[in-house]
């Protein structure tokens, strides 16, 4: 509902009623925040049970970041996603392309899952459980990027980077063949910071897609009755 100015409504009132009237807000704001219609078949139990696992997950990841017991569970879902970016990305023909294309392919395999999701679907809840993944998944390959100098974390073949040949720990290698192997740290840095951020907000994003569906879908259409 469009603001009326003459209107002596209180504010919350009025943002309720522009909340409930979706065919009003502007294109950019449908395309983020206005989901589908959700019915009894879409488990609304489920996705609340599925938004406090992410939330919890999300806080323990905070707390203990790489170490945490969470990121070493997904640490083995993502490794081998990792190991299957560094087949696909061969065909590219660069040993640099190469080696970063394990890193890209744990971000790009649960983005792909998440526009599959968005787009057509409409299914913000599930699209912000993908893009969950995505960002927890620069916590995963941040360790790795912050090891690239000193290369004193294990890796698949048994032994730490600086006991294996020169090539074998994917960041040493990339950042060394760019030029930026001493800014290791900062780059580290900004993808913890960035996948931090992304999982908090994957968090309000989901949960402000089952508010949606139970507050105003609920309300207007009759659903999860």
């Amino acid at each position: 509902m469009p603001f009326v100015p003459h209107e002596k409504k209180p504010l919350i009132a009025r943002i309720l009623e522009w909340l409930n009237d979706s065919e009003e807000w502007p294109v950019w704001v449908q395309f983020f925040l206005l989901p589908r219609p959700l019915g009894r078949e879409n488990f609304f139990a489920v996705r609340v049970v599925l938004l406090f696992a992410m939330a919890f997950f999300t806080l323990q990841a905070f707390a203990g970041g790489y170490e945490s017991w969470i990121a070493q569970f997904l640490h083995n879902l993502n490794l081998p996603v990792h190991e299957t970016g560094h087949i696909v990305f061969r065909i590219f023909g660069s040993e640099v392309i190469t080696s970063l294309g394990g890193s890209l392919f744990q971000i790009i395999m649960p983005l792909v899952f998440c526009f599959a999701l968005w787009i057509k679907p409409r299914d913000l809840f599930g699209a912000s459980i993908a893009l969950w993944w995505a960002f927890e998944n620069l916590i995963d390959v941040a360790p790795y990027i912050e090891d690239a100098l000193p290369m004193k974390l294990m890796l698949i073949s048994g032994g730490t980077g600086a006991e294996a040949p020169y090539g074998f720990h994917d960041w040493n290698f990339i950042l060394s063949e760019t030029g930026l192997l001493l800014k290791c740290d900062s780059i580290a840095s900004t993808v913890y910071t960035v996948g931090y951020v992304g999982m908090a907000l994957c968090v309000l994003w989901g949960a402000w897609s089952l508010i949606y569906y139970f507050v105003f879908q609920r309300q207007n259409k009759g659903l999860l009755d």
